[in-house]
C-alpha cells in the first residue's frame, strides 16, 4: 500500500487514538508525525498487508509509551504521575468520548445471529473465514451476517445519536438524541 493512502486512511483515527491517550493536542500531533515517519521507514518490509492496521497501532502504542518515558525522564516524577498529569490537561476535549462505552451496549441490542458474529469480528478480531467453522456456516453467510449486523448496528446508533462526520467519514462530534436513555454516570444504557 502506498504511504499516501496509508496516511489518508489512518490519519484521523490514529490522531484520535493518540489524543485519547495523551490528551494534549500538540504532543499528539508530534507523536503522530513520529508514527508516520516510522511507518514510512518500515512499510516496505511489511510482508502481509492485512497486518497493516495492527502494525500501525503497535507503532502508535509504542510511541505513546516512549512519549511518557521521555516526560518522566525530564521530570523527577514517576511514569504514573506523568500519565495522570497529561490526562487531566483540558487543552483538548474529545468530542467522541463516551461513544465507545455506548457502542458495546448497542452491539448487545443486536439479534443474536448478528451480535455474536459482530463481537467476534469487530471486538475480538477474529477473521470471518475462521468464524465460518465456529458457527458452522458457509463463508458467504458469515460475510453477509457481518454486513447486515454492521448495518443494524449503524441504524441503532443513528437512532440514538446525532453524528457529524468530516469529508473522509471520520467522526467529528457525537450528540445524544433525547431517545437515548442515560444511566446515572451519563453513559448510554440502550
Amino acid at each position: 500500500m502506498e504511504l499516501a493512502a496509508i496516511y489518508t486512511r489512518f490519519y484521523q483515527v490514529l490522531l484520535g487514538f493518540i489524543k485519547s491517550k495523551v490528551n494534549n493536542h500538540q504532543d499528539a500531533e508530534d507523536i503522530l508525525q513520529n508514527v508516520f515517519i516510522k511507518v514510512a521507514g518500515g512499510v516496505g518490509e511489511l510482508n502481509r498487508k492485512e497486518k497493516l492496521q495492527s502494525w500501525i497501532y503497535t507503532i502508535s502504542r509504542n510511541s505513546i509509551i516512549d512519549y511518557y518515558r521521555v516526560i518522566s525522564g525530564k521530570k523527577s516524577i514517576s511514569s504514573e504521575e506523568a500519565i495522570a498529569e497529561h490526562f487531566t490537561d483540558e487543552e483538548y476535549i474529545d468530542t467522541t468520548k463516551g461513544l465507545d462505552y455506548c457502542l458495546l451496549n448497542f452491539v448487545k441490542q443486536l439479534p443474536e445471529e448478528y451480535r455474536d458474529i459482530i463481537i467476534d469480528v469487530e471486538l475480538n478480531g477474529i477473521k470471518q473465514k475462521d468464524l465460518a467453522e465456529k458457527y458452522k456456516l458457509a463463508y458467504p453467510s458469515v460475510r453477509s451476517r457481518v454486513q447486515r449486523g454492521r448495518e443494524k448496528l449503524k441504524q441503532i446508533l443513528l437512532d440514538c445519536c446525532h453524528i457529524q462526520w468530516d469529508n473522509r467519514g471520520n467522526i467529528l462530534e457525537v450528540q445524544s438524541r433525547s431517545a437515548c436513555a442515560k444511566d446515572e454516570a451519563g453513559s448510554c444504557k440502550n
